[in-house]
């Protein structure tokens, strides 16, 4: 039996040293680091499972690398919170990996394609899961450079080249941001640990000739910006909005559903627990931030022909709903955010995978161009659909659940203006959504295409798997609303985790 310690190590090493292992095999047939990351990714999924059943019911584990106490020594410290976001993580690229499997067979240099899928989920896991903020820009960066090479993966394709090149400057200066953000808040206080700086923020400890009330809402407010170029709330949006454009499907699938909810797991560790919800003005500025993001998000989607780049912005009005929860500060807020993470994970899952389908089965993601397709693709059409409905929030499907906590958790707070906005944004979405499968299942004015046919029972795996799940959790949401309620009264648990984290237990 592995000790309950050592599980957040494995969670992070299992997926690194797999992504090493797997770069040098160009020479080795395909089918070797297609088996051995699909192979890492279950391993990390297992070891994320047995994490998350080690903390619910309120433990917490705290990892001493090396054996050094913190703040000196460098901790990895788990939560319900943050335990439950690295098991949303590791499931979606498991599935994502073995879509790969099959929708990536014509390609050359599958060697990084997987190495660098597999040294994400490392560098994600690794901003999950550690428990010092210097280490999360490290993670951070592996996770960025990670998405840069699987974004320009097909870089014979001219597009796929310049949203790399964009994805790369862009995030770069992301990262630089919330380095420098990093760099004045250690040199306020002279500690990067996150239950170290909660201590010394909540009691005004700073170093010799320090004024805290400049210093700290600076340094704050740059690493928060530097984390939203990878949340990809507005105006910080376009790294994403170009990645998930061009990326082969299966890392759109990470890049929306996962690597967008890193960096908001990462803003709320420090706005909850690090720095107090009240200070700054939090609610109003994630409030005005979510009012504009899923405003932008969904707006912009109402234009596109191009249904990756409709998913790429739907994506973004998402994150917007997810600031809801935020916004609101309360438990429930929390608590209704997590869970529309969790769907909005499945869902975008979902539809970046159907979207892949749909080019390899007929070499094309134009609207213009799918008019009927829908009719001789049944299986694949029928799954987006779910994923859209759940998308608009049509009960009984679990997108509907989640949208109606979060607005319930807004007009708790007192931000009706906020839920109406939220509200006339859902019916905007509602019209895309249903202009695309328009298209897709009316009858073809042309003839239909003879060469076009249903993918394999391989290729439609992962997004069957994860339609299940939106339909069992809208039908049966008891133990997921159980689990993020769980999740988001851990991250409020600030003497709780500042004891253990410190007291080295």
């Amino acid at each position: 039996m592995i000790p309950a310690e050592w599980l957040p190590v494995l969670c992070i090493a299992v997926p690194l040293a797999a992504g090493v292992a797997i770069l040098p095999m160009e020479k080795l047939p395909r089918r070797v680091p297609e088996v051995l990351a699909v192979a890492a990714a279950a391993l990390t999924l297992l070891l994320s499972g047995m994490l998350t059943l080690q903390v619910y019911g309120g433990n917490l584990i705290v990892h001493l690398m090396a054996g050094w106490k913190p703040p000196v020594g460098i901790v990895l410290t788990v939560d319900l919170f943050n335990a439950f976001i690295a098991l949303i993580v590791v499931f979606l690229v498991f599935l994502s990996a073995l879509f790969s499997a099959s929708y990536m067979h014509g390609e050359t240099g599958l060697n990084y394609y997987y190495s660098f899928m597999m040294l994400m989920l490392g560098g994600m896991l690794g901003v999950i899961l550690t428990g010092d903020i210097f280490n999360l820009f490290v993670f951070m960066e592996l996770t960025g450079i990670s998405a840069y090479g699987l974004t320009v993966f097909r870089a014979y394709r001219a597009r796929a080249l310049e949203a790399g090149f964009r994805y790369l400057i862009l995030g770069a200066v992301g990262t630089s941001l919330l380095l420098l953000g990093v760099a004045l808040l250690y040199g306020a206080v002279g500690t990067v640990n996150y239950a170290d700086l909660a201590v010394r923020l909540s009691k005004g400890i700073f170093l010799p000739g320090v004024d805290g009330s400049l210093v700290i809402p600076l340094s704050i407010m740059l690493i928060v910006t530097g984390l939203g170029v990878k949340a990809s709330f507005f105006p910080l949006h376009t790294v994403h909005l170009d990645a998930t454009s061009e990326a082969p499907s299966p890392v759109a699938a990470i890049l929306s559903g996962a690597e967008t909810k890193v960096g908001i797991y990462a803003i709320c560790r420090l706005i909850f627990l690090i720095v107090p919800f009240e200070a700054l003005n939090w609610p109003l500025i994630f409030a005005v931030l979510s009012l504009f993001t899923m405003t932008f998000g969904n707006v912009a989607a109402l234009l596109q022909e191009d249904l990756k780049r409709m998913l790429a912005y739907s994506s973004i009005a998402h994150i917007g709903y997810i600031l809801m929860g935020v916004a609101a500060g309360s438990q429930l807020g929390v608590s209704a955010a997590l869970l529309h993470i969790f769907n909005h994970s499945v869902m975008k899952g979902v539809c970046f995978l159907c979207a892949g389908i749909f080019m390899s089965q007929v070499g094309t993601r134009s609207l213009s161009q799918l008019s009927g397709v829908g009719r001789r693709l049944p299986v694949t059409t029928t799954l987006l659909s779910i994923a859209f409905l759940s998308l608009i929030g049509v009960p009984p499907l679990s997108g509907f659940v989640s949208k109606f906590l979060l607005f319930t958790a807004s007009l708790t707070a007192g931000m009706l203006w906020l839920v109406l906005a939220a509200i006339i944004n859902t019916v905007l979405s509602t019209g895309y959504y249903l202009r695309f499968l328009k298209v897709l299942i009316r009858p073809s004015t042309s003839l239909p295409r003879e060469d076009v046919k249903e993918a394999s029972p391989l290729l439609l795996a992962s997004p069957f798997i994860l339609t299940v799940l939106l339909v069992v959790f809208g039908l049966w949401p008891q133990p997921l609303l159980e689990v993020s309620n769980q999740a988001a009264s851990t991250l409020f648990q600030l003497s709780k985790y500042v004891s253990t984290v410190l007291g080295g237990s």
